[in-house]
């Protein structure tokens, strides 16, 4: 039961600076307030700086785990893989890698530096970080999936909608360039997805899936789109023909699109989902 709920969806966390900058606050009060590790003992004009300092490694040090290590190992931090499992192991990373740091800040003042110590140290660090970590991970999981999961109903009573895209209206896609377009029927249209500096269309025909690229950006896709009500955005990278949606899904990494005549599920963003949500009403 444990292993499988930790294969459990998870959302890996966005908003890194804020995440960052929270924390390092956090570190740098509470060496100020707790003075932990016999910090009480230091004293002189600049001390309040040097517990203060304690914020700031620890900003560098989380500078260089949530930002350099995602960004070169970009693989590994899928947001579509992402587990609980995998947020528990990182999170105790990035305490043991915070608690790296401070213990060197502190070693280079004190010019004292000792294995003992530096186990000491980590052990602190770690056994005061661990237990609210994976407690607010356990919860902040379950109320997701709950209001995503409710989410997700409330979409599905939205989706009892007929298709409007009459069986001969045909829709043309033109390239940056104003010269390569892309005809197809909108009925047949699946959804689409912004790549770099392309947009993969992908649809449905005679029933097969078949997908096509088109240098252009999803905007400028969107702006040809609007007057088919059908065609929605439901994410920064992706636009979706709402007639072709079957279900909705809910996990507490947030909601996807089940689409006819494909497996690929499309992720709702959360700046989508109230927008998305009104104009599949407004479909009935």
């Amino acid at each position: 039961m444990i292993r499988e709920y930790l294969k459990q969806p998870y959302p890996l966390h966005t908003n890194k600076w804020r995440l960052i900058i929270s924390i390092s606050l956090f570190i740098g009060l509470f060496m100020l307030v707790f003075q932990p590790f016999g910090l009480s003992q230091v004293t002189g004009e600049f001390r309040y700086l040097f517990y203060m300092g304690f914020g700031v490694v620890t900003m560098i040090m989380m500078i260089v785990d949530i930002v350099v290590i995602q960004y070169f190992f970009k693989k590994q931090f899928d947001y579509k893989q992402w587990t609980v499992q995998k947020q528990l192991i990182w999170l105790s990373w990035i305490i043991f890698s915070v608690g790296l740091g401070n213990f060197i800040y502190t070693s280079v003042f004190s010019l004292h530096w000792s294995w003992e110590a530096f186990i000491y140290f980590q052990l602190v660090t770690l056994a005061v970080g661990l237990i609210p970590i994976t407690a607010l991970t356990i919860i902040n999981q379950n109320r997701w999936l709950t209001e995503n999961l409710k989410l997700a109903q409330e979409f599905n009573s939205s989706l009892k909608i007929e298709n409007k895209a009459a069986a001969d209206e045909s829709v043309t896609l033109i390239a940056d360039n104003e010269k390569d377009s892309f005809q197809l029927e909108l009925s047949n249209l699946l959804y689409i997805e912004s790549t770099g500096n392309y947009i993969e269309i992908y649809y449905h025909k005679e029933g097969v899936l078949k997908n096509t690229l088109l240098r252009s950006t999803l905007k400028r896709t969107e702006l040809q789109l609007e007057k088919h009500s059908s065609v929605l955005k439901c994410h920064r990278a992706f636009l979706v023909n709402a007639s072709q949606i079957a279900e909705v899904k809910g996990n507490s990494q947030g909601l996807r699109l089940a689409l006819k005549h494909t497996d690929t599920e499309i992720p709702v963003s959360r700046n989508f989902s109230k927008s998305l949500k009104e104009k599949l009403n407004s479909l009935r």
